[in-house]
Order: structure tokens, then C-alpha cells, then sequence
């Protein structure tokens, strides 16, 4: 059976390959281009790092800086891939780009099978169950905490902006003029903030005292687990993508504003907020989902310590 680390490599040098392709296969319109090199560069530290995992190599901090810093790049590679499957199910109205959104897809694919991969060399490093990690606590409540922060600027300039208000705009546009299209993303965004904070605390493991009929319960694990997961996703395909142009800009000058009557500030403070969300969701998802383990662990038969 493949593992992971070799499932990673092939994505890798298939992230590659399906960049090349853009030469010679018809494109789509461009939203998202990155610098030339840097899919290159995330594809080369991907089969790297992913060749290190099948090596002898034993330096566990060398092998968790070397991919974390691989997925990072896969990862900022894999930016636009949401605005790929929205124009490959007709919900843009542009034709898909093949040959990027093959590449985001292999990039996306081997920034994940990557981090799995790691994880599970690390647990074998360190002698603990490949399969649950061991016991592990909650997530620290500062992540939650940290995330509500680099959550808010999208929904507060957004709301201000239905309500007519003009911060980070040179007038009201009238597509954000109410709660209308432009700020349908905003309970996203919302559902987002809570479920930073039910992950941090005890009420995202068991109901509270004051929810009728479900006091005391467990939480539905599985549904904070995949919003946990399919958000971090989706901030981690955004973020480091806007972060790195906002940086870009910072040192060469801010490119032309494809928003007319928009200031450059709001949409690289979302990129960038979002690029930091991602990093203290991600960490919540992960040791949340290891601290309420409610089975027994099917290798090291570890019985999950009881949630309250």
C-alpha cells in the first residue's frame, strides 16, 4: 500500500508537471498568478520533503521545518483552487483554467498528504501511536482567542460597508449597499468566529447547562471537526496567497486596485488576516480532534480520558 510520503512526492512532481502543461494546453482567464517560480519551488520542497519522510533521516526537527515550510509553499501554490471549482460548476462566468486548477488540486493534495505524512514520522520518532498520537490536551484557549482576533476585520468592514459606511471605500458602492451579495460571506465568517471559540472551550466538547434538551451531551464531534478542517482549508488556499502579494506590494509598491473606489488597505488586511487565522485554526482543529477521542484507539487500545 502507498504510504503517505510517497503519495506526497508523486503530487508533488505532478504539481510540477501540470504547471508545465500551461504552456502548450489552452488556458482560462487568470485571477490568481503567482510569482513564476514559486510553484516551481513549492513542487521541488514538496518531492523534497516527502523524500526525506522515505529516507533514514531521524532529525525530527529537521524533518518538521523542512515540510512545514513545504506545505506552507504547496499551500500558497494552491491558492485560487475555490474560484477553480466555482468556475468548474458554472458558478463564475468564466470557463475553467485546466492546467492551474489541475496544479492547485496536486499542490492542495501533497500540502495534505505531506502534513500527514510528517505527523505520522514524528509520532513514529518520538514513540508514541502512529494511530492517535497519545494523550494530548485541549487546545490552548489563546488560540481561540487569536483567532476570533484575525477573524473580525472581514465581517466588521463588511457590515460597515452595507450599512453605507465608507471605511477603506472613496464612496457607498452600491453593490454592498445593504445586506445584499456583498456581504452574504459575512455569516461564514460568523459560524467561523464560533467555532474558533467551541474549540478552545468546554462547551465545544459538552453542551452547556443552558441548552435545553442536549445539557451535558457531547457536542456533535464530527461536524466541529469538519468545519474545523474544511476551514482551515479553504483560509489556508487564501491567505498565504494575499499575504505574500500584500508583502510584494509592501516592498515593490501597491499594484493598480481592481476594485475601483476601493482602497488597497481592506483587501490585503483580509488576505493577511486570514493567512494568520489559518494558522491558529489549524493547530485548534488538530488537537481537538486528538483530546476528544471518544473511542478506544484501535492499535494501542488507549481509552480516551472522558471530556467535561
Amino acid at each position: 500500500m502507498l504510504k503517505p510520503s510517497g503519495a506526497a512526492l508523486i503530487a508533488s512532481a505532478l504539481t510540477f508537471l501540470s504547471f508545465e502543461s500551461r504552456h502548450f494546453l489552452p488556458r482560462g482567464f487568470v485571477i490568481i498568478d503567482l510569482p513564476a517560480w514559486a510553484t516551481p519551488l513549492a513542487a521541488a520542497g514538496g518531492v523534497l520533503g516527502a523524500a526525506l519522510l522515505l529516507s533514514p533521516l531521524r532529525a525530527r526537527r529537521t524533518l518538521v521545518a523542512i515540510n512545514s515550510a513545504a506545505a506552507l509553499l504547496l499551500l500558497w501554490a494552491a491558492g485560487g483552487i475555490l474560484f477553480d471549482l466555482l468556475r468548474l460548476f458554472g458558478l463564475m462566468a468564466l470557463p475553467p483554467d485546466w492546467p492551474m486548477f489541475a496544479t492547485r488540486a496536486f499542490a492542495l493534495t501533497s500540502a495534505i498528504l505531506l502534513f500527514r505524512a510528517t505527523v505520522l514520522r514524528v509520532r513514529e520518532l518520538v514513540g508514541t501511536c502512529g494511530r492517535c498520537g497519545g494523550p494530548a490536551s485541549p487546545p490552548p484557549r489563546l488560540l481561540g482567542y487569536l483567532g476570533v482576533l484575525f477573524a473580525l476585520p472581514y465581517p466588521v468592514l463588511k457590515t460597515n460597508w452595507a450599512l453605507g459606511g465608507t471605511i477603506g471605500l472613496d464612496y457607498p458602492d452600491p453593490a454592498r449597499d445593504g445586506f445584499t451579495s456583498g456581504w452574504l460571506v459575512v455569516p461564514a465568517a460568523l459560524i467561523g468566529i464560533v467555532l474558533s471559540l467551541a474549540l478552545v472551550h468546554r462547551w465545544g466538547r459538552i453542551w452547556p447547562r443552558w441548552v435545553p434538551g442536549l445539557a451535558g451531551r457531547p457536542t456533535p464531534r464530527g461536524l466541529l471537526l469538519f468545519g474545523g478542517w474544511f476551514g482551515t482549508g479553504l483560509l489556508f488556499t487564501m491567505g498565504p496567497a494575499g499575504f505574500a502579494t500584500a508583502v510584494a506590494d509592501l516592498i515593490s509598491g501597491p499594484s493598480a486596485n481592481a476594485i475601483p473606489g476601493m482602497h488597497y488597505w481592506p483587501g490585503a488586511l483580509f488576505y493577511v488576516s486570514w493567512a494568520f487565522w489559518a494558522l491558529v485554526l489549524g493547530p485548534s482543529v488538530y488537537l481537538y480532534q486528538r483530546a476528544t477521542r471518544r473511542k478506544p484507539c484501535e492499535t494501542c487500545d488507549r481509552v480516551p480520558v472522558l471530556q467535561g
